[in-house]
């Protein structure tokens, strides 16, 4: 994977890409790496095997990424090789301060050469028909917020930009859930969120990470209801619902 281009994600990153595009041979594209949002549950830290601190230094890539990604697309074009759709993004979030002009760019280029594109951010949504713009949405409570997602737009400043999207300019938006924390590291009912979210087109549900007190036995039973929740909500709100197979192999459940 070279940073600002084109590459083909694999398993779990692989799995969001497929579920939320709705094609099964997706691309993805990080604009960077690092984030200075600094949520403390990241899983940047993991994939790149770098401290935490290091990861939320935001490293950009030599080139700007839509000059890389338009030398790599006309490689495609001479090997008949098509791309359905571009994920952005999984290491950094496209929307931080010193890429977003970047990341508008990108997906110009990507809109316009008739590739279909998901954004997923913390911090705002582009307003355009041919994306399918995500926030990540965990609890709508701000002393969550402030305490793991410190630099991010607060919770509910997020739940109305997708409301706006969906609203005001008929987009498809969608919803993280991920990483959704069990009751031993934040209590809340999810139904109670869940209600705030009924104008999404998809909700991409997946449990918390990286700490022992996700993985009890507690834990298992808890996100075993949780799921099955999700399941009737959506059913009931015609919402797609993604859970994520490392979740649902958690609960002992198949997709």
């Amino acid at each position: 994977m070279m940073l600002g281009q084109l590459y083909k994600p694999k398993g779990l990153a692989l799995e969001t890409a497929q579920a939320v595009l709705e094609v099964q041979d997706p691309r993805a594209c990080n604009v960077a790496v690092g984030c200075s949002n600094a949520c403390l549950y990241c899983y940047v830290s993991k994939a790149t095997h770098q401290p935490r601190s290091v990861c939320r230094v935001v490293r950009l890539p030599k080139k700007p990424p839509v000059e890389l990604v338009k030398h790599q697309l006309k490689r495609y074009w001479e090997f008949h090789w098509g791309v359905e759709g571009v994920f952005l993004c999984f290491l950094t979030d496209p929307f931080l301060r010193q890429v977003r002009e970047s990341t508008r760019d990108l997906i110009e280029l990507l809109v316009a050469r008739g590739a279909r594109v998901a954004t997923l951010s913390k911090l705002e949504i582009p307003y355009n028909h041919a994306v399918r713009q995500g926030m990540t949405i965990v609890s709508l409570d701000d002393a969550f917020a402030k305490q793991w997602e410190p630099n991010t737009t607060k919770p509910n400043d997020r739940l109305t930009a997708l409301q706006l999207a969906k609203d005001d300019f008929d987009n498809y938006v969608w919803l993280s859930m991920e990483p959704y924390p069990p009751s031993a590291i934040h209590k809340q009912r999810i139904e109670d969120l869940l209600e705030e979210l009924n104008f999404v087109d998809l909700i991409v549900f997946g449990k918390w990470n990286y700490d022992a007190r996700a993985r009890t036995e507690e834990a298992r039973i808890e996100y075993a209801e949780k799921v099955m929740v999700l399941r009737d909500f959506c059913k009931s709100h015609n919402i797609r619902l993604h859970v994520k197979s490392e979740t649902l192999r958690f609960i002992g459940q198949r997709r």
